[in-house]
């Protein structure tokens, strides 16, 4: 029974250049988005908990204020990601009308996003929501960054509308892609737990980054902190090898790939996994004492919140990657 689908239409020999050269730009626009909004999802997840923790002290005015404020940051973030999505979805289209389409619908999409958060940044300035352009507080140019960052998503999104345009004359030499999902299922499997796992990856690289100015090794918590950076390492480890290894691998290679890459990812993260359970029993006061900035949940809701949501995710995505692995059609 055919329970993966994956059909690829492949280029012909004497366009490898133009392959090359069309997969590059892909990288480097995905590249380009990630970094950036990495932090900035961070830097929403840790203002989101501190919401949370004012409403749950009945501060609802103080939140309602923070929101205000933040909401350009948040729709920053989430322009961020629906760049990577858009642009992985045309990169995998499975034909050129697809492909075209992704790039003018995310394009629109993209420049409407653009245009709110600018126009928000300056109709806050005129309104003194802000107190001037160049406020600090989340980074020492906020908002006028926010602003520009909107300025630069309405850029991004005319030059994916123009792109589609030009893929009606020049044709594209990628491969295009049937991917169905797993068990023929795309949005309801693959599609849901491949956004999850994006969300978890980039806020793991940014605690990554973060964490070597964070962590405090100071009170000898070593290897509970150790552990915890290589949790979130693999959060974005994982998401790296599917992003660059996967999806670059030729279509009879992919099932190899998803078998051994999940099995071993498996049982790393099973191993990490159950060394963070074991160091946080050890040390009950570790995650609030050395690494309260890398995990506001925890510390807004006084339970162990990373293991919910990194455990399981840890665990159930290379789970995944097997299973889609051996029902991958050869």
């Amino acid at each position: 029974m055919k329970t993966f689908l994956s059909h690829e239409k492949p280029a012909p020999a004497d366009h490898t250049a133009e392959i090359r050269k069309e997969r590059r730009f892909y990288i480097i626009l995905s590249v380009l988005a990630f970094i950036p909004g990495a932090f900035a999802l961070w830097e929403i997840d840790y203002e989101l908990w501190n919401i949370i923790g004012s409403i749950a002290c009945h501060s609802l005015d103080q939140a309602t204020v923070q929101i205000i404020r933040m909401l350009p940051l948040y729709v920053t973030g989430l322009a961020y990601i629906f760049v990577l999505i858009y642009s992985n979805g045309a990169y995998r289209a499975k034909n050129e009308k697809a492909r075209r389409r992704k790039w003018a619908a995310g394009g629109a999409v993209t420049i409407i996003l653009g245009i709110f958060i600018a126009a928000y940044v300056i109709v806050g300035v005129i309104t003194h929501e802000y107190g001037k352009l160049v406020e600090g507080f989340i980074s020492p140019l906020f908002p006028l960054d926010i602003m520009i960052g909107g300025f630069m998503f309405v850029g991004i999104g005319l030059l994916s509308i123009r792109y589609s345009k030009v893929l009606r004359t020049k044709e594209s030499h990628l491969p295009y892609v049937d991917d169905r999902g797993l068990f023929g299922l795309r949005l309801s499997t693959i599609g849901v737990l491949r956004a999850l796992s994006l969300l978890l990856a980039m806020c793991g690289f940014a605690a990554c980054i973060r964490g070597f100015w964070v962590l405090d090794l100071s009170h000898g918590y070593i290897i509970y902190s150790i552990v915890l950076w290589l949790n979130f390492f693999t959060a974005f480890a994982m998401y790296f090898v599917y992003k660059y290894v996967f999806c670059e691998a030729g279509a009879g290679k992919r099932k190899t790939v998803a078998v051994r890459y999940g099995c071993g990812f498996l049982i790393v993260n099973i191993i990490l996994f159950a060394l963070h359970i074991v160091t946080v029993q050890i040390w009950n006061e570790a995650p609030n004492v050395t690494a309260f900035g890398l995990l506001p949940a925890d510390f807004t809701a006084s339970k162990n919140v990373f293991a919910v949501f990194y455990g399981a995710n840890n665990i159930l995505a290379p789970v995944i990657a097997i299973i889609r692995g051996k029902t991958m059609e050869k």
